[in-house]
């Protein structure tokens, strides 16, 4: 029986908040074009989690309690069914955010060297991983970019991070589907689809997001907007 693939949405301006729906999953992005004295980027972007996240809870920001595993995964002891996940990248954040179901969320910006990317790949990557980034040197600097992101936003979901070794999973885009890439791990203990696409901001970005599934929802439908706050 084939596997339902969810198919990868377009970003759309999204003010209000979408609705959190069972089997769906939201993924906000916004860019911090303007400076805000003495607030470094990271701290703007665990602000705007917060609000994002007190506005689905429907509580005061204050109320807000977030806790972390004993891997650093965040998440909320007293809502539960909310889960999320923050990244952030030169002046660009995003949030993953899905009922019930972990989520992982990683933005990179597309820089740096080829000959150094492809000494970590050849390092760290699954084999399958290399063989497809081989496929096309022309774009290798972006396809490195997206595999890297769509590992960690892998690894985040599963709250293990660089605990669990990079090779010991494969997530490479599906011939023939756009913007979805399955996860295929070994010894398969859990299973996911990560959702991937090039953002603009201050220069090219590569954002995946997805969730780990279970068999009631083999797979997760996914809004993706650009939200913006007020300061």
């Amino acid at each position: 029986m084939s596997r339902p693939v969810a198919k990868s949405p377009l970003i759309y301006r999204c003010n209000p908040l979408p609705e959190l729906i069972e089997g769906r999953g939201v993924c906000l992005l916004q860019h911090f074009n303007d400076a805000v004295p003495g607030m470094t980027v990271r701290q703007r972007a665990q602000r705007w989690l917060h609000q994002v996240l007190a506005a689905y809870l429907a509580i005061p920001v204050d109320q807000l309690h977030i806790a972390r595993t004993y891997t650093g995964k965040p998440w909320l002891p007293e809502h539960s069914w909310l889960r999320f996940n923050l990244t952030h990248s030169a002046h660009s954040a995003a949030i993953a955010l899905c009922r019930g179901y972990d989520v992982g969320v990683d933005l990179e910006k597309v820089s740096g060297k080829v000959a150094v990317k492809k000494t970590i790949a050849q390092r760290f990557f699954h084999p399958d991983e290399r063989r497809w980034l081989a496929l096309d040197e022309a774009n290798y600097l972006l396809r490195f970019t997206q595999v890297w992101s769509m590992k960690e936003a892998w690894l985040k979901a599963r709250g293990t991070g660089l605990t669990q070794s990079l090779g010991s999973f494969c997530v490479i885009p599906q011939a023939g589907v756009s913007g979805v890439a399955q996860v295929v791990v070994d010894p398969p203990v859990s299973s996911g689809q990560i959702h991937y696409c090039q953002v603009q901001g201050e220069g090219v970005f590569c954002l995946a997001y997805g969730a780990i599934l279970d068999s009631q929802y083999p797979s997760v439908q996914w809004q993706l907007g650009c939200h913006q706050t007020d300061g």
